[in-house]
């Protein structure tokens, strides 16, 4: 069972791993001097518990890696750029995408340009090759833990491979053979599969001579060999076992042209990475994006709308397939409230229904079909024994006829209800297969320019539950960011249960292309539909952002208070509606429209975090909020509510950042 509280939140657990990262980095040099990476480490961790315990990392990594002048000038840079960062973090410099390599670049030269002055061109070329390599990890390492495209954050792990490589290449058997070199080559092959052979020619360029300073006395085969190596593997690309055949057909022949010491050890470590590609995961292949690919196309029509009919199904399955109708209602009603009105008072009462119980009922049941089929009771209705000794026998019988009357008005009713239930269960079926068969028939729309955003959530169950009731959704559709939150009925198993479908539902259609109105009545009427067979409802609560131009749309079903915080304003964005199942369905869902500028953030709760009646200190806590980090707002809120309110209900939290002048990207959640 996994425990309710983890003992490290993620922030610290990807604070942890940079220190660690930064300690290895260390050891992977330029000339034994120059330690790039883990300086390029320092500036992509965010200032505060991160960036000291990177310091902590490089700190480690200097004394033990670096001798004592190289490491005294690698701490000086890694104390000036931690120092820059904190003094620029809640300033909007801090934002902008070359501000933390530039500030690292800038902190490096300083340091070391002193020692520069009395050294010869070829300590200050080796200073110029570590200062390209530092700032482009700075953004690659920026990529690793923030929000990007997939493309991205591949790069920036193939360079941290890369890196980490770099560190064991001086360990080299006697026949020249270096496992660095080798492990180099699995990376590097990665990355030329979905590269042009252009870039993976200046990529092999790039690694074979890092590959070549790292020894203090550097030698250029290894930026020849990845050099035409790559280009020849990415020639091939569209096969993983000829590309690696390629580069190991580059890796024979070029230390034999260029008379190299070790020909065959060059081989050999070609051989190794080859295998260690060939091993990695198909699906690492068939993810990859071609650095000069475009954004991707808006879905085909044909595919939107299947995904709109595999909804419409979905939703079917998930409310109707395999529920019965609810059984007709008991004919014996009739007799059970007649009786109660006419028999209680009675003076035969306790002879009739407790010493004759059983011949009384008899009577009753053999009157009753002859009853209902002439919609009205007479006294030749009922036995001669019942007859004779009922005393209020005429009351009875007006009691009997009333009842009659209302059972079958109850009976048609609950007839043309049950017909128009499975009227409308057929029409969503219908519609899916209608959706199926007409595929292809809409035009598809360009994405619009995306905007960058950065995402922070959390989810916290009531106290006593390992199940939260609450759930939320990020995703995208073409240019469209939808942020969704449900709230279940209740708490618990049902409730998460309810919330989850809600959440899968919703998404399924949005995904298909269905704009959100009628996505959400539809919702609302099968929830509606559901609800009278004992189903729950489910509060909604959507934001459908442009990330063309920051226009938005919110749209509740019962939902708690939304903000919108923008420099030192915050706006509360509430609705009337009842939550969904419960919404009259003839309605479109309410919604207000808003416009969402950079630099500021939108910020959706359930009702265990706060209701509109106490709401103002989170409206405080926002307008006092200065940073830009959406996940500590996130643990912010989160632990304020905790405090406030303790964990008497479900909670859920979902913050929006839109970065002023943030490049195209995207952050997980």
């Amino acid at each position: 069972m996994k425990p309710k509280f983890p003992l490290l939140r993620l922030p610290q657990r990807k604070a942890l791993l940079q220190m660690v990262l930064a300690f290895l980095l260390t050891a992977s040099q330029f000339s034994s001097i120059h330690a790039p990476f883990a300086l390029a480490m320092v500036a992509a961790a965010t200032p505060g518990q991160a960036g000291f315990l990177c310091l902590l990392g490089a700190f480690g990594g200097s004394w033990l890696f670096l001798d004592f002048q190289s490491g005294l000038r690698f701490l000086a840079t890694c104390i000036l750029i931690l120092s820059a960062n904190t003094a620029f973090y809640d300033t909007r410099l801090y934002e902008h995408v070359a501000f933390r390599p530039l500030c690292a670049a800038i902190a490096a030269t300083l340091v070391q340009s002193v020692y520069l002055l009395d050294r010869d061109l070829w300590y200050s070329a080796v200073f110029l090759c570590a200062l390209c390599a530092q700032t482009a990890s700075c953004i690659a390492f920026s990529w690793l833990f923030s929000a990007q495209e997939k493309a991205k954050k591949h790069l920036a792990l193939s360079l941290l491979a890369c890196a980490l490589c770099l560190a064991i290449i001086p360990l080299e058997s006697s026949g020249g053979f270096s496992l660095g070199r080798a492990l180099l080559t699995a990376p590097a092959l990665w990355c030329c599969s979905f590269c042009s052979p252009c870039q993976s020619a200046a990529l092999g360029f790039c690694v074979g001579l890092a590959a070549d300073l790292v020894p203090q006395s550097p030698v250029a085969v290894s930026c020849v060999l990845l050099t035409c190596s790559c280009a020849l593997a990415a020639w091939l690309q569209h096969q993983r076992e000829l590309s690696a055949l390629g580069f190991c057909l580059g890796a024979a022949v070029i230390p034999t042209l260029l008379g190299t010491d070790y020909p065959a050890a060059h081989l050999w470590e070609a051989l190794c990475g080859s295998v260690l590609f060939l091993l990695l995961p198909k699906r690492l292949h068939s993810s990859s994006i071609s650095l000069s690919e475009k954004l991707p196309a808006a879905p085909q029509p044909q595919v939107q709308l299947q995904q709109s009919a595999a909804a419409f199904r979905d939703l079917y399955d998930s409310f109707f397939r395999g529920t019965t109708v609810s059984p007709p209602e008991n004919p014996s009603v009739i007799f059970d409230r007649a009786a109660e009105q006419v028999c209680r008072d009675c003076v035969l009462c306790s002879n009739c229904w407790q010493e004759n119980y059983n011949t009384t009922y008899n009577a009753f049941n053999d009157a009753c079909p002859t009853i209902l089929r002439r919609s009205q009771a007479l006294p030749q209705d009922f036995p001669l024994y019942f007859t004779s000794r009922c005393v209020h026998l005429q009351a009875f019988l007006a009691a009997v006829n009333t009842e009659v009357r209302a059972y079958l008005l109850r009976r048609q009713y609950h007839r043309r209800l049950s017909e128009a239930r499975r009227q409308a269960q057929d029409q969503y079926a219908q519609l899916g297969d209608l959706l199926s068969s007409t595929a292809g028939a809409v035009e598809a729309m360009a994405p619009a320019t995306p905007l960058g955003y950065r995402i922070g959530s959390a989810l916290r169950p009531r106290q006593g539950n390992n199940i939260c009731g609450d759930q939320l959704a990020v995703f995208e559709v073409g240019s469209t960011l939808y942020l969704l939150l449900s709230d279940g009925m209740g708490s618990g198993e049902t409730a998460h249960r309810e919330a989850a479908m809600t959440i899968r539902l919703l998404q399924q259609f949005l995904k298909a292309g269905i704009d959100p109105v009628p996505a959400l009545k539809t919702l609302n009427t099968a929830l509606a539909l559901r609800g009278e067979d004992g189903g729950g409802f489910t509060t909604i609560d959507l934001l459908a952002l442009q990330r063309s131009n920051g226009s938005a749309t919110l749209y509740k079903y019962g939902a708690a208070p939304s903000y919108l915080k923008r420099s030192g304003s915050v706006s509360r964005f509430t609705a009337a509606a009842l939550p969904a199942g419960l919404q009259n369905d003839t309605q479109p869902p309410p919604y207000t429209r808003l416009s969402l500028p950079g630099g500021s953030f939108f910020v959706m709760i359930s009702d265990g975090i706060a209701d509109e009646n106490d709401d103002e200190w989170l409206q405080n806590l926002l307008a006092g909020w200065n940073g830009n980090d959406a996940s500590a707002l996130t643990t912010l809120i989160l632990s304020e509510s905790r405090s406030r309110k303790g964990c008497s209900d479900d909670c859920a939290v979902l913050v929006l950042y839109l970065p002023p002048q943030e490049p195209r990207g995207k952050v997980a959640l």
